[in-house]
This record gives C-alpha cells, structure tokens and sequence, in this order.
C-alpha cells in the first residue's frame, strides 16, 4: 500500500484514491470501522512520515501554499479525521484511544483548509461533531471551535499547525 514519492512529493493522487476506496468500503457502505482503521493508519504513518522528512530536510521551513501543498493538507486533514473516526468506532475498550482520537480530530480540524467551501464546511461539522462526542467538554470545544475560525483555513497555517502536530506524533 505504499505510496510513491515523485520529484520530491508524496503521490497525492494515489494517496486520494486509497483513501477514498477505504473510507468508501469499510466506511460508507459497510461500517468495518477495524479493517478501515487497518487500512488507514499505514496512509497515516506514510503521510505524517513523508511531510516531517520534508520539512526537515529544508531546515523547518514550511513549504509555500500552492496548488500541491493545498491537496496535500487537504488530504491528510481528512485522512487524520477518517482514521480518528475508525479507530474511535472499531473499539468498546478505549482505555489509550480518546487521546489518540481526540489529537486526531483537532489536528484534522485545525489543518482542514478553505473551511468555508461546502465540503470542508461539513467535514469540519462532522469532526466537531464526534469531538463533542468524545471530549464532553464544552471549554476545550468552544477553544478549537474558535481557534479554527481565527485561522480560517489558511493553508500555510494549515501546514504548520500540521508540522507541529507531525514532529510532536512521531517523538512520542
């Protein structure tokens, strides 16, 4: 399932269609939320992976906002909201995943660009939505609430906020 890594970018292409292939067999139409959630993580750790060595290697600097780097976001915002969602549904025993789940969710919602175009509008609701369900704390909630329309999508925001999240995930 590995993903190639073309010119020095990730296939996002083919990141988009496995993705969408899982979430529509294991998720849409039959809720398998542990084989979706098997089939996600490696596009996760891929994903998360790749953009950290990105970064790294051009000594932190957070690539530019064009068209590549906007799908990229793009994807692994929803990647990260479909793997928290499988993951939070495919167990009754979540003694370690609320954590893991809830991360996912806020770095999903934090790095969702354009969150006014209609699609990414109503993902952003979903991913509120199961956060709500999961964190039960209408502080924490209001706070991302906020702190996501006070970045209002901008992709080079998006990214960093995504760095963050990928050097802190791939330390612990």
């Amino acid at each position: 399932m590995e993903i190639q890594v073309i010119r020095d970018h990730l296939d996002i292409v083919k990141l988009q269609e496995k993705m969408n292939a899982i979430v529509f067999d294991y998720l849409d139409t039959s809720n398998n939320y542990p084989k979706a959630m098997r089939q996600l993580n490696p596009l996760y750790i891929q994903a998360t992976t790749f953009y950290k060595e990105y970064v790294d290697n051009r000594a932190g600097e957070i690539p530019s906002a064009n068209t590549y780097w906007h799908l990229f976001i793009d994807s692994c915002a929803k990647l990260c909201y479909f793997l928290a969602a499988s993951t939070y549904y495919s167990s009754n025993e979540l003694q370690q995943t609320p954590k893991k789940v809830e991360r996912l969710l806020k770095i999903a919602a934090i790095s969702l660009p354009n969150i006014e175009q209609e699609e990414n509008e109503q993902l952003l609701s979903a991913i509120f939505a199961l956060y709500s369900e999961i964190v039960e704390d209408e502080e924490k909630i209001t706070l991302l609430r906020n702190e996501v329309l006070t970045q209002k999508g901008a992709v080079k925001q998006c990214l960093q906020q995504f760095k963050q999240f990928v050097d802190q995930e791939i330390t612990e």
